[in-house]
């Protein structure tokens, strides 16, 4: 009967150290999964506007981590403070929750161009 005991706790410690490890991403695979998150947003939106806009890569100096959460995509304004880009239009993917106590909320900016190359100063 312990035997059994014994058995019952060790798979279920077993199982609550190996899940969340099962579910841990590596920072490729979350990078990854921005960037087609960022590719699927502005496909929908060339779709929508007749345009023909492409992404960069997630700039990777940034901080993600596995979200818990599917992650939100929207059109976000960085000013740049230069007299010749006062600002641009970048992609923010962000993650409500994480799986990462001491960074639960994060954002990801992702570059967005137009045919020529340049950065994007105006969305419709």
């Amino acid at each position: 009967m312990k035997k059994i005991h014994l058995l019952k706790y060790s798979i279920a410690i077993v199982a609550v150290i190996t899940v969340p490890l099962a579910q841990a991403m590596t920072l490729d695979e979350v990078f990854g999964e921005i960037d087609n998150k960022a590719t699927e947003f502005i496909a929908t939106y060339n779709q929508e506007h007749h345009t023909n806009l492409h992404t960069l890569e997630a700039n990777r100096k940034f901080y993600a981590s596995n979200c818990l959460l599917p992650l939100k995509v929207k059109w976000h304004k960085l000013h740049l403070g230069l007299k010749n880009l006062p600002h641009k239009y970048v992609l923010s993917i962000s993650c409500q929750k994480s799986i990462d106590s001491d960074h639960r909320k994060w954002d990801v900016y992702v570059d967005v161009r137009n045919e020529q190359g340049n950065s994007i100063q105006s969305i419709d």
